[in-house]
């Protein structure tokens, strides 16, 4: 096998406001068509970095808001993408429950548009291939997934 691109790791965090959950609107290319997909708040952690400072700093530069306390593990999810038939990368994103944040959610670095999501709302939404976990997480509960983003044309 090739040597794949860099691998990712992420940390995301799930917003409740009652039954809804915050989802962030980002730009992305899946299956190779520039499109506008909803997602979990989060990215990134950058070389140097712990999950939970990445998800710190991914809050305050997508919404402008300060995660106060611990956050809470919800799960991890494992993947690859595949791109011309064979594995482009894998992924590691760890996902986490934040309840208490100073300021007041808003569009900032990269985002759109932020909502404030029904479950319904979300299985209506989520279509990109790496939504698979979440939406399977808010089914049926878990703590760990694994996913496969195929680029290549169906």
């Amino acid at each position: 096998m090739t040597r794949p691109a860099s691998d990712f790791l992420g940390a995301f965090a799930v917003l409740r406001r009652g039954d809804r959950i915050l989802m962030v609107e980002n730009d992305r290319v899946v299956r190779g068509v520039r499109t506008t997909t909803w997602d979990l708040p989060g990215g990134q952690v950058e070389p140097g970095e712990f999950v939970l400072e990445a998800l710190a700093r991914e809050l305050d530069e997508e919404l402008g808001i300060a995660m106060r306390g611990a956050p809470e593990f919800l799960f991890v999810q494992e993947g690859e993408r595949i791109a011309a038939g064979a594995r482009h990368h894998a992924w590691r994103s760890f996902f986490f429950a934040v309840a208490e944040y100073d300021g007041e959610p808003r569009a900032g670095s990269e985002i759109l548009a932020v909502a404030w999501l029904t479950p319904a709302e979300l299985r209506d939404r989520l279509r990109a291939p790496y939504h698979d976990s979440f939406l399977s997480w808010l089914a049926e509960g878990g703590r760990w997934f694994r996913s496969r983003w195929d680029d290549d044309p169906a």
